[in-house]
């Protein structure tokens, strides 16, 4: 038996992904979806949006704060980023980026455990040589099957603001477009090793 880790995961949002090979069966454990990615793009402004004023600005992003200091206070130790930094486009999803190096045809079975580890299973199936069982529990498979939904339309309005996606590689992945954004979304795009540019997919239709 041979048990591979393929994402470590981060949370309830983004759950571990493994590959168990028992006996010679391939069974992949959860196929998830790093929604933490969307952090990266900003959010579709609405009619009620505001112009948020200078000092409010630079608090769209995730902010680092010490959370150690006595007495309730937080001391900020890092500089928050500013709503200019994110990326005003169609947004892309963030898959399993090991999961792309295994020939989807040699897996013999899929196991969904809990609802967010199935968001990524479209991205599996439409793998070229993909077809195998897929288990899921029905609780899993309804509210999944919600949040895909929701994903979907939350697209559609990305889409219809920022208009159709690119027929192409987008432009904020590549390189030189990549050196110039700050450090914190450089290493939610390309991860802690700078390697997981593959992991990079448009929605599923």
């Amino acid at each position: 038996m041979k048990f591979t880790c393929l994402s470590k995961g981060g949370g309830f949002h983004f759950p571990p992904c493994h590959m168990l090979n028992f006996c010679g069966i391939r069974i992949l454990l959860d196929c998830p979806l790093d929604l933490s990615s969307l952090m990266v793009f900003s959010p579709v402004p609405t009619a009620f949006d505001f112009l948020p004023s200078e000092e409010s600005s630079n608090t769209v992003a995730s902010g680092f704060f010490d959370s150690r200091v006595g007495s309730g206070k937080r001391h900020k130790i890092e500089k928050l980023l500013d709503a200019k930094s994110l990326l005003f486009t169609e947004p892309w999803y963030k898959t399993v980026n090991n999961l792309h190096l295994w020939n989807s045809s040699f897996i013999d079975v899929v196991l969904i455990s809990s609802l967010m580890g199935i968001l990524g299973l479209p991205f599996l199936t439409r793998m070229k040589g993909f077809s195998t069982k897929i288990y899921i529990t029905e609780a899993s498979a309804r509210l999944g099957q919600l949040m895909m939904e929701d994903l979907v339309s939350m697209h559609v309005e990305f889409s219809q603001f920022y208009g159709p996606e690119e027929s192409n590689f987008p432009a904020w992945l590549r390189q030189e477009e990549l050196e110039i954004l700050p450090s914190e979304l450089r290493e939610i795009i390309l991860g802690k090793d700078g390697v997981e540019l593959g992991g990079w997919m448009p929605l599923y239709r």
